[in-house]
């Protein structure tokens, strides 16, 4: 009740104005009478009765901060900015920015720029900074503040302001902000990050971009067949073969361009003349594997040729290739061409592989290594035969695993356990 009275006396008073009943301020409440005495510019009185019935004096601050720089013409940014703060730092959390706001509106930038810079909140201060034509600090700020969301929202203010060059200049020197534009750019905007990279001398990068978009055509699936859309994919990987050049530290990416254009026109040119779209985007050894399993050993030699496949990895192929088709006298053709540089061993693996044991046989016989046929011998389940060639290598290790590829045949287990009692090997068992 005392505060209540004193209260209304201080109302009461003839300056201030407002003499009500008791009744009358409990219907009207503190804060509306607070809010009448800040419309009629008695900020003190309002702060001290905010502050004595515990109301927040934020409000009462922040509009006499509005009205004294509304009131306040004549003094200088500089001057009325202390003034304005001693009286603002008495709220924490105070928000500068409406304040800020306030003093752009009327007409006075450069103070609204000086009363920004003490809003804690960066959410607050980076789109105020924005509205006053701040860029820069903004886009300081926002950096500072970690906010990517609010990063963004300054680069896209820029970026709709500025020219290309400009705006380049300006994220440059800011590597949050810089690497956040290309993330964004990469997705939405491969032209606009093509420029950005060229006015950095990033010329690898651009390659790299030009090589991805080689790859969005190729997911087309008109980009094969003989349409149109192949020759531009080849030309972007043939530009981005030309930027990779342009510097030493990206040989092999330049190496790697080159190829994949090169491979590329052939597989192009053996889809349109074979008319099956098989051969795009295959590997150098998918192409040559395929050639060969359609008859075409020209188109495979010269896959060969062009890029300087190795005789060891040709003869892999070729075997494979012949063993899917399962053509069995072409294989054991190619077999007596001249001596294979692998040996025989491709030719085994490839008719175990096709479940042909008869043809496996014609080169197991051939294999130079003891130990190798001992192996081959096993996996077609001829135990006697393996246990022979296991004996010339005199390994026991090898013993010891062939015995328990045998282990449910009682009849082969038996032939391991005679050799390695008569070659008397140790740790079989």
């Amino acid at each position: 009740m005392c505060k209540t009275l004193r209260v209304l006396n201080a109302v009461r008073d003839p300056e201030i104005g407002i003499p009500l009943s008791i009744e009358q301020y409990k219907l009207l409440s503190a804060p509306v009478l607070v809010g009448r005495l800040i419309n009629a510019h008695q900020h003190l009185l309002a702060l001290r009765i905010s502050e004595y019935v515990g109301l927040n004096q934020e409000v009462v601050v922040m509009h006499w901060a509005c009205a004294k720089i509304t009131a306040s013409l004549a003094i200088p940014d500089a001057a009325l900015l202390e003034i304005l703060l001693d009286k603002l730092k008495l709220c924490k959390g105070m928000s500068y920015a409406a304040v800020a706001a306030h003093a752009d509106r009327s007409g006075r930038r450069r103070l609204a720029a000086m009363l920004v810079d003490h809003e804690p909140h960066s959410s607050k201060q980076v789109p105020l900074l924005l509205s006053i034509a701040e860029e820069e600090t903004a886009l300081v700020k926002a950096t500072e503040s970690g906010d990517t969301d609010l990063v963004y929202l300054v680069l896209f203010h820029i970026w709709q302001k500025s020219s290309a060059l400009e705006f380049f200049g300006t994220i440059q020197a800011r590597p949050l902000a810089r690497d956040l534009f290309i993330a964004y750019a990469r997705y939405y905007k491969h032209e606009f990050l093509k420029d950005f990279f060229l006015s950095t001398g990033q010329l690898q990068e651009v390659a790299l971009l030009l090589w991805k978009e080689s790859w969005e055509i190729g997911k087309n699936s008109m980009a094969s067949k003989g349409s149109p859309l192949h020759g531009p994919r080849i030309k972007l990987i043939e530009k981005a073969h030309d930027l990779f050049s342009e510097t030493k530290e990206h040989n092999f990416e330049s190496k790697a361009a080159e190829e994949h254009a090169k491979l590329l026109r052939i597989q192009h040119e053996l889809e349109v003349s074979t008319k099956q779209p098989i051969f795009v985007d295959s590997s150098i050894s998918d192409t040559i594997r395929t050639c060969i399993a359609l008859g075409n050993h020209r188109a495979a030699m010269k896959v060969k040729t062009e890029f300087k496949v190795s005789e060891k990895r040709w003869y892999w192929l070729k075997v494979f290739a012949l063993a899917t088709i399962r053509d069995w006298d072409a294989l054991e053709k190619f077999s007596k061409e001249k001596r294979p540089p692998n040996g025989f061993r491709p030719f085994v693996e490839a008719c175990i592989d096709a479940a042909e044991k008869g043809e496996a046989l014609k080169y197991i016989p051939k294999l130079a290594d003891p130990g190798e046929r001992a192996e081959a011998y096993a996996r077609i389940g001829m135990a006697k035969e393996a246990a022979d060639a296991a004996s010339q290598a005199k390994d026991g290790e090898l013993l010891g695993r062939l015995k328990l590829s045998f282990a449910q045949n009682t009849a082969a287990s038996s032939i391991f356990d005679t050799l390695r009692d008569r070659l008397s090997f140790p740790g079989v068992s």
